[in-house]
């Protein structure tokens, strides 16, 4: 019996994984690296126990004032320029660059915000982006989610703030000319932005525009989201756990790259020059061969940064994992009992319905000391 097989209608739950996506302005530094693993892992092996779907589209990390900002910064500094030959880092280092003469003041034009909103292919350069993660993707072993699937979500923003008002989790000040604000002081939450001033909503909106429509037709969410946005997380849980849905939210620290103590800045300030997933890919890739290198990676990524942020990257650590992961693609174990795999995966998805990707990856470790790794786990689920 194959793997995939392991799903029955007895114990089936119907699954909505939705990450949290990121916007196309810089390169996928090693804490997307550890984000998008995570999610894969967690993703493909609770795909075994349950139906599940993926959720992904990329205009809900780019319909905001930083992306359409900077895309906008772009039009006015640089008519005209071609795109299609800048890696991932120049471009990057261009939005470092905006975000460090952003003022907080700045407000978006309403045309652009306008003009993105009723659809379209992104701006040159998110595309170029875009493309060049596909790359990325690939060498990580990581099906494509939809980076070019756009959508405009099926509920628009004036039915959102309504459905919100109905429920009391709601300031719209927008009569005013005002802001708009998600409310949950009720539920000891505080007041969130939900709308500008201006007009233009953020992620959150979008988020909730983009999730809402399908409360229905799934028994569970689960959300990975960076621990620095876990607030608005929580905000976004108590808004679909009133409107009946049962929300799993799995918060992940990003990977310090220096040894300063305190928060891990995002990479919206720079940091990362040769500390991205091409810079993995290069160093990584040819030398050991596609299966140890996404093996490898997962080996670090998952099982030995963990979720938190305390341990900083191990480039040295990094080796010995793609080391260690040749070792366990070469003793495989024969093909297990499907029950026995299937049994392994449930008491890793306990008590919440997704498979923790930290237990199954510890554990798989465990066994490949004891007598071989699962094959087919290691084929479904990491490579």
């Amino acid at each position: 019996m194959a793997l995939r097989q392991l799903t029955t209608a007895a114990h089936a739950r119907r699954v909505l994984f939705a990450p949290v996506p990121v916007a196309p302005t810089k390169p996928l530094t090693l804490s997307h690296v550890k984000g998008l693993l995570w999610s894969d892992v967690m993703h493909r092996a609770t795909g075994q126990l349950h139906h599940v779907d993926l959720h992904y589209s990329w205009s809900v990390g780019v319909l905001n004032a930083q992306t359409l900002g900077f895309w906008d910064h772009l039009d006015r500094t640089r008519p005209g320029a071609d795109f299609s030959r800048c890696d991932e880092e120049e471009i990057g280092a261009l939005y470092v660059e905006y975000q460090r003469g952003r003022s907080s003041g700045d407000r978006l034009d309403p045309a652009v915000r306008r003009a993105a909103e009723a659809g379209g292919p992104p701006h040159p350069a998110g595309a170029r982006i875009l493309d060049l993660w596909g790359v990325r993707l690939r060498e990580l072993g990581i099906a494509d989610p939809g980076l070019r699937t756009r959508a405009r979500p099926p509920l628009s923003l004036d039915q959102l703030v309504a459905l919100l008002a109905d429920l009391g989790l709601c300031v719209d000040h927008r009569r005013w000319n005002g802001p708009v604000y998600l409310d949950g002081t009720r539920g000891g939450l505080p007041l969130r932005l939900l709308v500008g001033a201006d007009g233009t909503a953020n992620y959150l909106a979008w988020l909730l525009r983009d999730l809402i429509p399908h409360l229905r037709a799934y028994d569970d969410f689960v959300l990975t989201c960076d621990r620095d946005t876990l607030p608005d997380h929580v905000l976004l849980r108590h808004v679909l756990g009133r409107l009946g849905a049962r929300v799993h939210l799995v918060a992940l620290g990003r990977v310090r790259t220096g040894g300063a103590p305190g928060p891990v800045p995002s990479s919206r300030h720079g940091g990362w020059q040769g500390l991205t997933a091409a810079a993995l890919a290069e160093r990584h890739l040819d030398r050991v061969g596609p299966d140890a290198y996404r093996l490898g990676l997962r080996l670090y990524f998952v099982a030995m940064l963990g979720r938190g942020d305390r341990q900083p990257y191990r480039a040295e650590l990094l080796n010995r994992c793609m080391e260690r992961a040749a070792r366990v693609l070469k003793g495989q174990s024969s093909p297990p009992d499907p029950a026995d795999t299937a049994a392994l995966l449930r008491r890793h998805a306990r008590p919440h319905p997704y498979v923790d990707p930290y237990r199954l990856t510890t554990a798989l470790l465990g066994r490949s000391r004891r007598g071989g790794a699962d094959g087919h786990l290691l084929n479904e689920v990491y490579l």
